[in-house]
């Protein structure tokens, strides 16, 4: 049963992305790369619930794949929101970077069939920074009411999301040593997260402007 409802947790990504759907004519570059990621998570779900449920095998190695994908969508919406957009040489170096990262500890040093911890905390921990400096130069640049902004509730999602994941995987990894109360009760509530950041996501894309039509006179 519990397991279960950690899959109807995780299904949650739906939400945002039938809403994407539904604003797809609205999207265009500005949230293309977000709504990349979201389809890269639905397909993720159901290959882990493959491997889970069918082929009863782990799903680190594509839990790990989805890591990478995430931070490159990540990272490229930022971009296109205007993180680095004057320094492309030092955005691509550190987009690379991270990745080089990933690949060192799950190719070279050979983790990929586990869930390995130093990169998911440092892209979780760059995200979070991404996301604080956007909302912070949305404060300080725009007066509209930001709530009604699909970036900057987009940005509190993420926020809110990686900030727990770091959480998640020091409980994790410190429930491989030994479990307790505190590890049990955090890795159970992720999925909670999850689902309020994904409605966060759904609702943001519902927010979605239409594109502005210009006429000449």
């Amino acid at each position: 049963m519990r397991s279960f409802i950690i899959f109807l947790f995780s299904q949650s990504i739906l939400l945002p992305f039938i809403a994407g759907l539904v604003r797809l004519n609205r999207l265009g570059r500005t949230y293309r790369p977000f709504f990349t990621l979201l389809l890269i998570g639905v397909l993720s779900e159901l290959v882990s619930r493959y491997l889970i449920r069918v082929a009863h095998i782990t799903n680190a190695a594509s839990s790990n794949i989805y890591a990478l994908l995430e931070w490159l969508a990540i990272a490229w919406q930022m971009h296109v929101w205007g993180l680095l957009r004057s320094r492309k040489t030092l955005f691509y170096i550190l987009l690379t970077g991270v990745a080089l990262g990933w690949v060192t500890e799950n190719i070279v040093l050979g983790h990929i069939r586990e869930f390995s911890p130093y990169f998911r905390f440092f892209d979780a921990l760059l995200i979070v920074l991404f996301s604080v400096n956007k909302i912070n130069f949305m404060i300080t640049h725009d007066n509209r009411n930001l709530l009604k902004r699909p970036d900057f509730l987009i940005c509190i999602g993420l926020i809110i999301y990686f900030i727990y994941k770091i959480i998640y995987e020091w409980a994790y990894q410190a429930s491989i040593v030994g479990q307790s109360d505190i590890t049990t009760n955090i890795i159970l509530l992720f999925g909670y997260i999850n689902a309020l950041t994904n409605i966060i996501f759904a609702i943001a894309l519902l927010l979605i402007p239409a594109p502005q039509k210009f006429t000449l006179r």
